[in-house]
């Protein structure tokens, strides 16, 4: 056979290998980016290892189509910014292959990007430059989707005219391409801002058309909480409260039969309060009873707080004040025992900056290893192809046959992997989307609930007013609090470093309340750079912030001391102070002391406690 025709024809099948290969890696990059929501550190370890094939390979488009997938990973992340570099690389890829219609999807990404970082101008330009793209090629879903984005931003605004202009535009693309999907969102959309804007009729009519379309789909979950916005409206707006509660009950039943516990225990913690301001108390305990027995049986701390806050509000309306006051204090040992992880967010969003950096700087220096390498494969590989050429050719098919099975290999395997782990994604992406909208909504609704009191009584006498406003401005603290816990279901871990700052941060907010006490807190150095799951973490950091509420409460000491060292490869934390101490003979330890043992010795530590009257109290924790 003639030696330019082997030639052409090795070519050929290195040309169809390498397609095979990007139509392999084209599917692998599709099926992640269906999950939508990238929990797991495996998944991101799956992307990362794939980033050096991405970069060799000639295809533009897939370029363009990995680096808007890896934006979704930093975006779980709460890294924003190596979210929006991701996403320029996207478009620039996007760019050179010609590919409009990837552009569009990269940019209104990265107009969701900037929103989400709280840049509202910037995200609302990326919007309308993406829709000029949009427009000129004729994407009619893309338009559709950036109009009901850009009114979103409105409706965050306030701005509910606007909102309901760029939604009713949205409906009319959806309605051309039949999407029932995206028509009920836009209804929904609509519906709310009618909602917001007092028009109650305006907002039923839009949730009704969306509760239509969500029954024809049959997609309960939607019909679920359609059922609760109708209900807040007639309840609300309408001031028809037995209709409202007749769509809360109805949304109860379709959330029986999902088996949602969570959704379950919201919606009767939900009707009891309803129940509980139209002053049928029989009905509101029954409901909450059930609320109870659930959320004691799920350990759930944030949906016992709001069980313990009604109990507290039944009995003190029913005049039953004892039993009101034993609620208001297991409500607020509930809340105590809370992580509050403000700063936390804030260090943890400073070290993974701090650690992108790093990596990007790893892969600076690989890439021009990478370079160096491949100038010095080129050389010797010419040199051997003047020598052998057929022996060359041969050499790299084969070479090339085992990178594409050892790729696909490996594709393979990280699909069979993600298609294991969809399940679990898909339920954890579904209770945090419920902790937002259902939690959050009825605590919203509580705080309307308590307004409605105040001003709907204006004679009311001002003690009570004040208790409402108290339990008022507690409720919008407790929403901050389950969007920091929300959060806190993405954090991978801790170093005592961390916890330093977190104590550091709880005993100013104590030395601020009590001026007479004297805190100190020492670290050894060696304990620092210690690290901790995330479970240990808030165990270890729960434990000493009960530690040190009971020293400020009950030892009416004068000096609380924190010393954190190393012995032997352990680390022991003392706690101390100069209190009344207690005698551990005459007393029965409370839930607090038991609660922080069992913490501790659930992560394999140690926990002692030594008292003696008028000698203070010393707790000896040893991991």
């Amino acid at each position: 056979m003639n030696k330019y025709l082997v030639i052409v024809l090795m070519l050929c099948f290195n040309y169809s290998k390498a397609q095979n290969e990007s139509n392999v890696t084209f599917q692998f990059l599709k099926k992640i980016d269906d999950i939508n929501y990238l929990y797991d550190s495996k998944n991101k370890s799956t992307i990362d290892s794939l980033k050096h094939k991405i970069d060799k390979s000639q295809n533009d488009t897939i370029k363009g189509y990995f680096y808007r997938v890896q934006s979704k990973i930093f975006v779980n992340q709460l890294d924003y910014d190596a979210a929006l570099k991701s996403l320029d690389k996207s478009i620039t890829f996007y760019k050179k292959a010609n590919n409009s219609l990837g552009i569009v999807k990269s940019m209104m990404n990265k107009g969701g990007v900037l929103y989400q970082k709280g840049e509202t101008k910037k995200a609302t330009q990326e919007y309308v430059n993406a829709l000029k793209i949009a427009e000129q090629k004729g994407y009619k879903f893309e338009i559709g989707a950036l109009y009901k984005n850009i009114g979103l931003i409105y409706y965050s605004q306030g701005k509910t005219n606007e909102a309901l202009a760029y939604n009713n535009k949205a409906l009319a693309i959806f309605n051309q391409l039949q999407s029932k999907k995206d028509i009920a969102a836009t209804y929904i959309n609509i519906g709310n801002c009618y909602f917001d804007d007092y028009q109650p009729q305006n907002a039923l009519l839009n949730y009704d058309k969306a509760l239509k379309l969500s029954k024809e789909s049959n997609d309960n979950q939607s019909i679920a909480k359609l059922y609760n916005n109708i209900g807040s409206v007639y309840i609300n707006d309408l001031k028809d409260t037995l209709r409202g509660i007749d769509y809360l009950l109805d949304a109860l039943e379709i959330k029986k039969q999902m088996n949602n516990q969570n959704d379950l225990i919201i919606q009767y913690n939900n009707i009891a309060a309803v129940y509980l301001d139209i002053r049928k108390y029989d009905l509101a305990l029954s409901y909450n009873d059930k609320a109870f027995e659930l959320a004691a049986k799920s350990g759930n701390l944030e949906e016992l707080l709001n069980v313990y806050e009604t109990y507290s509000l039944l009995n003190s309306a029913k005049k039953d004040f004892e039993k009101a006051y034993a609620y208001h204090k297991l409500y607020s040992r509930t809340k105590d025992s809370l992580l509050n992880i403000d700063n936390l967010k804030a260090v943890e969003e400073i070290n993974t900056k701090y650690q992108t950096a790093e990596k990007e700087k790893q892969l600076l220096q690989k890439e021009a290893e990478a370079k160096q390498k491949t100038t010095t494969i080129i050389i010797l590989s010419l040199f051997a192809f003047f020598i052998a050429i057929v022996g060359y050719l041969i050499y790299r098919q084969q070479r090339l046959k085992n990178r594409q099975q050892k790729q696909e290999f490996e594709l393979q395997s990280a699909i069979a992997q993600i298609d294991n782990q969809n399940k679990l994604h898909e339920q954890r992406l579904a209770i945090s989307r419920d902790l937002h909208d259902n939690i959050g909504a009825q605590l919203t609704f509580i705080i309307s609930s308590v307004e409605n009191l105040k001003f709907g009584f204006p004679t009311i006498e001002e003690s009570i007013k004040n208790q409402l406003t108290t339990i008022s401005e507690f409720t919008k603290t407790t929403i901050v609090e389950l969007r920091d816990t929300i959060w806190a279901l993405n954090a991978s871990g801790f170093s005592f470093e961390d916890l330093s700052s977190r104590i550091y941060n709880f005993i100013e907010k104590a030395q601020a309340a009590k001026e007479n006490i004297v805190f100190q807190l020492t670290v050894d150095d060696r304990c620092k750079t210690k690290s901790f799951t995330s479970l240990e973490g808030i165990n270890i950091y729960r434990t000493i912030q009960e530690a040190l509420n009971n020293a400020i409460k009950y030892a009416d000491a004068t000096e609380i001391s924190i010393h954190v060292n190393a012995v032997n490869e352990r680390m022991n934390i003392l706690i101390s102070d100069n209190g009344k101490g207690f005698d551990r003979d005459a007393i029965e330890l409370g839930n607090g002391i038991l609660n922080m043992q069992k913490r501790i010795e659930d992560i394999g530590g140690t926990f002692v406690i030594h008292s003696e009257l008028l000698k203070g109290t010393q707790i000896t924790i040893s991991l």
